[in-house]
């Protein structure tokens, strides 16, 4: 009967040793198997979020850059879009500009060039002008024809039409160049000698003019956007994050 007892308890022993061992192998496999679901989905996660980031851009060619910056005319668009175009912070600072330069040009000699006679020697108008040389400098880039830097400007801030906002501006340069040759201090910009001439230009180049350079910068500036698509990302970028940043107002 011992020996029996004795042989009942090994096998009891033989058969708890072999379920625990049994367990220990199930606990096992159950780990790999969360260790290989859990780097699985970070696998997926990641190829997820890298799936998500857009691609970086691919660079054109020059010669693409340069067709893709041509815009075809759309005259009842751009005609239509007049409002747009004359409330663009461009054609306005240009303007504002245009007027402070002709303005501090006639504040600056109007009433020394009262005192000159008409037709006398340029020898005096440069007395006139003296060592203040700055206002008639910035008055002959801003109203001498074609006025090339404002419609520059127009040209880098029109978000369309910037051939029509250039149209414009010469119109509005002209008649400012045309008041300010009926003062003393217009006579700088002639030489002393008859405005028909400065007239006659102003009327024939410089709304013509201020729409080619204006043209002509808003295409370089599409050219700067295509050849380098980093650079156009990275402007809407920002106004995308300027606008998430307002917050409505609550009244």
């Amino acid at each position: 009967m011992a020996r029996a007892k004795r042989t009942d308890r090994t096998e009891a022993r033989r058969r708890y040793r072999a379920e625990q061992a049994a367990l220990a192998d199930d606990e096992i496999l159950d780990d790999e198997e969360l260790d290989s679901s859990e780097s699985a989905s970070s696998r997926s996660g990641s190829s997820k979020t890298a799936s998500s980031r857009p691609a970086p851009a691919q660079r054109p060619s020059i010669t693409a850059a340069f067709r893709g910056a041509v815009r075809p005319l759309d005259l009842r668009g751009d005609l239509a879009a007049i409002p747009r175009v004359v409330t663009n912070w461009g054609f306005l600072l240009a303007i504002a500009l245009t007027v402070v330069a002709a303005g501090w040009f006639v504040l600056a000699y109007n009433e020394a060039m009262a005192a000159v006679q008409p037709g006398a020697p340029v020898s005096e108008l440069e007395t006139v002008v003296g060592t203040n040389s700055i206002p008639y400098f910035v008055a002959t880039m801003a109203l001498q024809p074609p006025p090339a830097i404002g419609a520059f400007l127009i040209g880098f801030a029109a978000k369309r039409a910037s051939w029509l906002g250039g149209l414009l501006y010469g119109i509005v340069v002209t008649i400012i160049a045309l008041i300010v040759l009926q003062l003393p201090a217009g006579r700088l910009l002639t030489g002393n000698g008859p405005a028909d001439a400065v007239i006659i230009g102003h009327a024939a180049w410089s709304p013509m003019g201020a729409a080619l350079f204006a043209s002509a910068a808003a295409w370089y500036r599409r050219f700067l956007d295509l050849s380098n698509p980093n650079r156009a990302a990275q402007r809407n970028q920002k106004k995308t994050q300027g606008r998430g940043d307002m917050k409505p107002v609550r009244r």
